[in-house]
């Protein structure tokens, strides 16, 4: 097991039942859908969307950027 920081800067956002692991950051504005897995050391990119396990970027209906 291990011990460390996670990183959510200004506005960023992490979907109910989603778990992000040690070293692992979102960026400001940034989502992370429900049920979604930010991996270990794995960085989210400042106002995007991200969903699912593990996390990848997300276009799909309904998302900010599909609009």
């Amino acid at each position: 097991m291990s011990i460390d920081a996670v990183t959510l800067e200004d506005g960023a956002t992490m979907g109910p039942h989603g778990v992000i692991l040690p070293q692992a950051s979102i960026g400001a504005g940034g989502t992370v859908g429900p049920a979604s897995l930010v991996m270990r050391g794995e960085a989210v990119p400042a106002a995007t969307y991200w969903m699912g396990n593990p996390v990848s970027p997300w276009s799909g209906p309904g998302s900010p950027s599909a609009t």
